[in-house]
């Protein structure tokens, strides 16, 4: 959320709070295509991912999808560049100091709990490390708070939902004799589909993705049951390590997350934007979340400026037009893509991903 101050011709005061610090923060979502590095470049800030002693590179994906034999979606010959499979939280940490640097005051564990309409803005109270509450006045607010959307919620915008997932992550540190490949790996299975990715600092990420439908039947949060689809994999199973997971998990180390399709009714109103998974949330078959919100981002910067030093609000609306087009296309690839794995079509899970 951003505190921004009246006058055009003054410089805006900008300020982040974030409900979090970067001791606390978990997140799920680590890896960006090649679509990212354009935005990353035009934003200067290709330099946080460049540096691959911190990040792995991503050659492209190993998918069993609608087949028995394995697909394979080569980065390595995208004429915009390559994938990474990042350090989530180095790369948020990184960011926070970039906007630091470039002007903007940070807060972090500010969550906010109340908020009041003002004629100019609003007053927007905080709880402060969990113990304080301080109430600022912002005169244009940028929800950027992930699809929680903590403060279009509280002025009561309404969330369209197209699907809700329910992706079950197992993180964990590579044995001194395992190894993966630096691919992205995806299977379709009867109940969901499976993801599985390295990580930098010899760590490694498991996903299965189900709904809570499938959860009412199986209790797949649990590690035993979790374990035992995972050996019932073809391709994942093979592309993990299964003796040091199997050694590893337990069912409190398994991360719940929901995973929505899903966008707000309105995306701009009266002094606020919603940006990122605050405004839509894409299936995370799509791998767009990250770039999508920095793409969303950097226009929603440039029609925030346009408002505030030439009072116009054309980029504004034509901000949310982008967004609900966006939505749009992502909704009809996501159909298309479901459609497309023909071996399970009558499981519950996949003929409830097509809406029938």
């Amino acid at each position: 959320m951003a505190d921004q101050g009246q006058a055009s011709t003054a410089q805006p005061r900008v300020a982040i709070f974030c409900a979090w610090s970067d001791e606390t923060r978990t997140r799920i979502g680590e890896s960006i295509p090649p679509a990212a590095t354009p935005i990353l470049k035009k934003l200067g800030l290709f330099h946080l991912i460049g540096n691959t002693q911190d990040h792995l590179v991503c050659p492209g994906s190993i998918s069993l999808w609608n087949s028995e034999e394995a697909g394979h979606n080569d980065f390595f010959l995208d004429p915009v560049g390559l994938g990474y499979h990042l350090d989530r939280a180095k790369f948020d940490r990184l960011l926070l100091c970039e906007t630091e640097t470039r002007g903007a005051k940070v807060h972090k564990n500010w969550r906010l709990i109340r908020l009041a309409e003002k004629a100019a803005g609003y007053a927007l109270t905080f709880s402060v490390d969990g113990v304080g509450q301080k109430t600022i006045f912002a005169d244009y607010v940028i929800d950027a708070s992930g699809k929680s959307a903590a403060f279009a919620r509280r002025l009561n915008v309404a969330r369209n939902t197209l699907d809700e997932l329910l992706f079950l992550c197992y993180s964990f540190v590579l044995g001194p004799e395992d190894s993966m490949q630096p691919q992205s790996h995806i299977e379709a299975v009867t109940e969901g589909w499976w993801y599985a990715a390295a990580l930098p600092g010899k760590r490694a990420i498991v996903t299965f993705c189900t709904d809570k439908e499938s959860m009412k039947t199986g209790s797949y949060q649990k590690a035993e049951q979790w374990l035992a689809l995972l050996h019932a994999s073809k391709a994942i199973s093979r592309a993990v390590p299964l003796k040091t997971i199997a050694q590893t998990i337990t069912s409190e180390a398994i991360i719940t997350e929901g995973a929505p399709s899903s966008i707000l009714s309105a995306v701009i109103g009266e002094r606020w934007l919603a940006v990122g998974d605050a405004a839509s949330c894409y299936d995370p078959i799509s791998a767009a979340g990250i770039t999508k919100a920095l793409m969303q981002g950097e226009t929603a910067g440039t029609a925030v400026a346009a408002l505030m030093t030439q009072g116009t609000d054309r980029e504004l609306k034509d901000y949310q037009t982008g967004i609900f087009n966006d939505f749009t296309a992502f909704a009809r690839m996501r159909a298309m893509h479901y459609g497309d794995e023909k071996r399970f079509k009558d499981a519950p899970f996949w003929r409830r991903r097509l809406g029938l």
